[in-house]
């Protein structure tokens, strides 16, 4: 019953009322979602704005190692193969230094581990994104800079 919560945590982009979940699955008995989300390593509720919800989250993460030799507990796999399925670098002559197998032998085994194994690539993304701050896309500075410049600039404008 997990792996139904997490897939429905993950269709709801991570997180999803406690009602719905009580309802969708559970045939409207809370005390069974009760027992299954009080494990902590994978499930989290908060109350944002008065309403209850169920946040998932795993302790597994992405292995940041390049060519690591797989002695590590980190996931291998490339963060825009996570993201899209797709790497630009590959086209590139020196090509992309992260694993792109999410169904490696190493992979597999560290999802079922963390009985993670049946989710898919953009459920697996969801989860990762809001349980491992590394697999955050990082910032550009040009687009940083550009908006510090749009910034400068308004405030330019409020000063006349």
């Amino acid at each position: 019953m997990e792996t139904e919560i997490l897939r429905m945590i993950c269709a709801g982009q991570g997180a999803v009322n406690t009602e719905d979940l009580v309802y969708n699955l559970f045939s409207g008995d809370p005390t069974k979602l009760s027992e299954i989300i009080c494990n902590r390593e994978k499930f989290v509720s908060c109350c944002p704005n008065g309403q209850p919800k169920v946040v998932a989250r795993t302790r597994l993460r992405l292995c940041r190692v390049k060519d690591c030799l797989g002695i590590c507990r980190g996931l291998h796999l490339c963060k825009n193969i996570l993201f899209s399925g797709f790497c630009q670098f590959t086209q590139l002559r020196r090509g992309c230094s992260f694993s792109h197998e999410l169904t490696s032998e190493h992979n597999q085994r560290l999802l079922r581990q963390h009985e993670l194994e049946s989710l898919s690539r953009e459920e697996l993304c969801t989860l990762l994104l809001q349980s491992d701050h590394t697999v955050l896309p990082d910032v550009s500075l040009t687009t940083h800079s550009m908006n510090r410049t749009s910034q400068s600039s308004l405030h330019s404008y409020d000063t006349m």
